[in-house]
């Protein structure tokens, strides 16, 4: 279906967000649902039961809201397109990190300012406070630097990108639930940040690998054509921007 139909989950994507930036706006019927959730979890992680989940610098979801922060998750993608292009001796695996950094900056900034939603908590933003709530920035990063972290130094079809690929959106989500469990963001915040990473790291892989090809920069030079995993469909471009030499 999504070979024949290629377009139909990044639509599909876009379709969610550009519903869930409309709601936020327009004041729709998922803020009330928001704010019930925002409550029910509230109330669940300050019980006595789970509060040590959030409770200080060091606890499990703290620890989850660290790798989504952007002072975290950026280095270490740049540090693993680092050794990835060391590897293959070619620039290609840090070009893809630096332009799904440059996406989410953009992207999630811009979005930020625009809509200005307030975090959960705040009826207003401050006046010194530029950036609003949504989408999730810590979702995004999270699920765009890891993913694209396997992408890099895995090989397409290989055994070790599918479990990296599972673990990195596991993580992913793993960060977007901290960020509500702990009151920093609406529920639906983290559903458009999984929206967005889903886009930018197909597009991503488009704008970095779309040359390759049996005779393209960082190619092995066996005439086979490669694609990458459907992990990172709607369908790249055939190219090993994002494999490793063997």
């Amino acid at each position: 279906m999504r070979q024949r139909y290629p377009w139909l989950l990044p639509g599909g994507l876009l379709l969610l967000l550009t519903f869930l930036t409309v709601n936020v706006l327009a004041h729709g019927p998922l803020i009330a649902a928001d704010r019930r959730i925002h409550k029910t979890v509230h109330r669940t992680a300050s019980s006595a039961d789970w509060r040590w989940l959030k409770a200080g610098p060091a606890t499990p979801a703290r620890i989850l809201i660290d790798l989504g922060n952007i002072r975290f998750a950026f280095p270490i993608l740049l540090v693993i397109a680092g050794y990835a292009a060391y590897r293959r001796r070619s620039p290609r695996p840090l070009i893809t990190a630096v332009t799904g950094i440059v996406l989410i900056l953009a992207i999630v900034v811009s979005a930020k300012i625009l809509v200005g939603r307030p975090n959960p908590g705040y009826h207003q933003l401050h006046p010194h406070q530029l950036l609003g709530a949504f989408p999730s920035g810590h979702a995004t990063t999270a699920c765009v630097c890891y993913i694209l972290a396997v992408l890099v130094v895995t090989a397409p079809e290989s055994r070790r990108r599918q479990v990296g690929l599972r673990a990195a959106s596991v993580l992913g989500v793993l960060v977007g639930i901290a960020m509500i469990w702990c009151g920093l963001h609406w529920f639906t915040d983290v559903i458009a940040g999984f929206a967005l990473a889903s886009l930018i790291v197909p597009f991503t892989v488009w704008l970095t690998c779309r040359d390759g090809g049996p005779e393209g920069p960082g190619q092995e030079s066996t005439g086979e054509t490669r694609t990458l995993s459907a992990s990172t469909e709607p369908r790249a471009p055939d190219s090993t921007a994002c494999q490793p030499t063997r």
